[in-house]
């Protein structure tokens, strides 16, 4: 088990964040110690990894909190998730593609400017 600051330490996520997700409906109410701190499995600090992952993509706090509630609904979920897994990776895809063309027109500046060109 793991306190709090332990998770944020490991997940890169900061201890308000965290919190934040729990008050969302993101990661379900965590056991406590005698102290009332919170206390994280292995499975949760998972969870937690993955869920910086979707936001890192892009997706919204409310479409984590959909795929979250699929994941609790259990298997019978699975093509709704595959589906919302794929979007989101085409979404990240279409997103790399157009900042290799915004580095291709960085480097093309570059270029020019190396030359002793002014624009």
């Amino acid at each position: 088990m793991f306190t709090i600051g332990q998770v944020a330490a490991k997940v890169g996520l900061n201890i308000g964040a965290i919190r934040f997700y729990e008050r969302k409906g993101l990661l379900d109410p965590v056991v406590r110690n005698e102290q009332n701190n919170r206390l994280y499995t292995d499975d949760e600090i998972n969870w937690l990894i993955f869920l910086r992952c979707l936001r890192e993509t892009g997706m919204s706090v409310e479409e984590i909190k959909k795929y979250y509630d699929m994941v609790k609904a259990g298997t019978s979920t699975l093509p709704e998730r595959i589906k919302l897994i794929q979007d989101q990776k085409q979404a990240l895809l279409d997103d790399i593609d157009k900042k290799k063309a915004q580095l291709v027109h960085l480097e093309h500046k570059l270029e020019r400017y190396y030359r002793g060109e002014n624009y």
